[in-house]
């Protein structure tokens, strides 16, 4: 029997801060100062237009000012305007040196923009400057992690635990970190323990901690479970509905897994996981016209979406549209799929 690709959404989240120099400057007659502590005043504020003004008139008085580019750099990293922010990181560093948070807000603003590698070495530069907070560490880990050196993500997922024990982000993450280390209970055991610290109820735990059950513990009722929980706290979550949905197939129960596929279209008709798995409900149903109906519209949504290619060629191969079959299962193979290669053997 062919083997039917799910879409399987796991939650890594990161939180987004930023942090201010709030230390005014005594002012002695100098512009830039004056400007300065004007742009302090209005990032107290929250005038946020307003402190970017200050500071850049600042900087223009006084071109050496390094705490100028760096609360500015810190109003456009909580803008979510990074390469602005890392520029203004940047002249902060060669004005001094060793400036830890600047190293570790610009580590920051780099791991936002996905430049892992870069984002690592200035956590450690930042570390190295005696910045050792246990927000540097967790970023830190959270770089490697995307990077897939999970050994030393896990290590630095520890040292932010060690630094703040109540820290729940890092628990859930180095859960993450384990299952990925073949950790299944050790990572059980982080999920746990996010949930009992967890005061702000957070549902992407309960999700992730349901994958793990459903996935790697042969535990669909707990999975099940947890993704109601998650579900009672965000009656919205579209990736618990689609995991649910997954776990409700996986125990045999397609139309309640069809009803969570379909409750996550209707809160995005763009989510392409949601139409692929309900493709293959329907296939495990027999029903292939309308499985390849589904896989249709998750290959209009993401034509790049391989795993929908396999499972269409194989909906195809039942309807004896032998040709329809071997162009779905190329094109995976093109987009990366390794499965394919072995559907198409047979037709060659």
């Amino acid at each position: 029997m062919k083997k039917i690709l799910l879409a399987i959404i796991i939650v890594l989240p990161f939180s987004i801060f930023a942090q201010e120099d709030s230390t005014l400057v005594v002012v002695k007659g100098q512009e830039a100062e004056l400007l300065y502590n004007k742009g302090l005043q209005s990032f107290s504020e929250n005038n946020y237009d307003k402190a970017i003004e200050y500071f850049s008139e600042a900087i223009t008085q006084k071109s050496t000012f390094e705490k100028a580019y760096y609360n500015r750099g810190s109003i456009y990293l909580h803008l979510k305007n990074y390469k602005e922010a890392i520029k203004d990181f940047d002249e902060a560093i060669k004005l001094n040196p060793t400036m830890e948070k600047a190293f570790f807000f610009r580590g920051y603003a780099k791991l936002n923009l996905k430049e892992y590698k870069d984002a690592v070495s200035d956590f450690e530069q930042a570390v190295n400057f005696a910045y050792t907070t246990a927000n540097v560490f967790y970023y830190k880990g959270v770089a490697l992690f995307q990077l897939g050196k999970y050994n030393e993500a896990e290590n630095s997922f520890t040292e932010a635990i060690n630094k703040k024990n109540d820290y729940v982000y890092a628990y859930n993450d180095r859960a993450s970190t384990r299952k990925k280390l073949n950790k299944y209970n050790d990572a059980l055991k982080d999920y746990d323990k996010a949930i009992e610290l967890d005061k702000n109820k957070h549902a992407f735990i309960y999700n992730n901690r349901g994958s793990l059950k459903r996935d790697y513990l042969n535990d669909l009722p707990g999975a099940v479970n947890d993704y109601n929980e998650a579900l009672k706290i965000d009656k919205k979550y579209i990736v618990a509905y689609n995991n649910r949905g997954i776990a409700l197939f996986f125990q045999g129960k397609y139309n309640e897994a069809i009803d969570d596929f379909n409750q996550a279209i209707k809160l995005d008709k763009n989510y392409a996981f949601a139409y692929n798995n309900l493709g293959v409900t329907k296939f495990e149903n027999e029903n292939y016209s309308d499985a390849i109906k589904e896989y249709n519209k998750a290959i209009k949504i993401n034509p790049k979406y391989g795993e929908a290619f396999v499972n269409r060629g194989n909906a195809k191969e039942l309807v004896k549209n032998f040709n329809g079959a071997r162009k779905d299962w190329k094109a995976a193979l093109d987009l990366g799929v390794k499965e394919a290669k072995d559907y198409l053997k047979n037709y060659e």
